[in-house]
């Protein structure tokens, strides 16, 4: 009997170095990106936005989660169509 075995890093086409996983964000009407943000270890699995829209998290297949905090600057942008 063979046995196999897989890790992450084999059946993912993304960069393996560390923080490289980003979350990009589009704007849902138009359809742009407007932002991505680096510091996952590995693939992105799960991802939530706080009520107050000034902060969200992301939960990978690492098994870390990551609380991430916009910068004011970022709530401050406007977007022009």
């Amino acid at each position: 009997m063979t046995m196999f075995t897989t890790e992450a890093t084999d059946v993912t086409t993304t960069s393996t170095r560390i923080g490289k996983f980003e979350a990009r964000f589009f704007h849902l009407a138009f359809e742009e990106e407007f932002g991505r943000v680096e510091g996952n270890f590995g693939p992105i699995n799960s991802f939530a936005f706080h009520p107050d829209g000034k902060s969200y998290s992301s939960g990978g297949e690492d098994g870390y989660i990551c609380i991430h905090y916009f910068d004011p600057e970022y709530l401050e942008f406007e977007f022009e169509a």
